[in-house]
């Protein structure tokens, strides 16, 4: 039986998804395609039609992690109005700092890993993070389009790098420290503009 292009949309959407939690969970070498596919619950030559390569199996999540992450700022942003920037911090240091790994953000779980890529996938993912970084800026209160750019860059910097650290303890009340300090460093940046 043949499927059709929504159906084959759809199973790789859903194959994606999954490829993007086995490379959170266990970063690029921690996880081979057999395992990817098996996270997927699908065989390694249905990851294979969907796939050419577990490295671009690995750009095609790392990019949409960060399409997700774009589109979630876009989305809060048309929501809260001027209240957005501080749920999504909120939402960043506690939901995102204490989720699965296999959930957390791409931004603070994958990066690293980009920064090991080839050229093609740090290009790819470059491009989408400047995405993420204008959604950022162009929902900034105030200062010009360029000076609130160096302010996303930041922003995002401390929330990725935070996070990434809160998670590396064991220690509850230190990655709630750790929460605590970003939170009142973006408010801190962000009146300070």
């Amino acid at each position: 039986m043949r499927y059709g292009p929504e159906h084959q949309e759809q199973a790789r959407a859903k194959i994606l998804a999954a490829v993007g939690r086995g490379f959170r969970r266990q970063g690029f070498g921690g996880i081979g395609v057999d395992g990817l596919a098996k996270e997927a619950g699908v065989t390694s030559g249905a990851f294979y039609g969907h796939f050419a390569s577990k490295a671009d199996a690995f750009e095609a999540a790392a990019v949409t992690g960060l399409t997700e992450l774009r589109a979630a700022i876009e989305g809060l942003r048309a929501e809260a109005g001027d209240a957005w920037l501080a749920r999504f911090v909120e939402f960043y240091v506690s939901a995102r700092r204490t989720c699965e790994l296999g959930e957390s953000c791409a931004l603070q779980s994958l990066t690293p890993e980009v920064a090991r890529a080839g050229a093609a996938t740090r290009a790819a993912y470059e491009a989408e993070l400047v995405r993420v970084v204008e959604a950022v800026a162009e929902g900034l209160p105030r200062g010009t389009l360029a000076a609130r750019r160096k302010l996303a860059w930041a922003i995002l910097a401390m929330l990725s790098g935070g996070v990434t650290l809160a998670r590396a303890s064991d220690d509850a009340k230190l990655g709630a420290q750790i929460a605590a300090a970003l939170k009142a460093a973006v408010s801190a940046l962000v009146d300070g503009s």
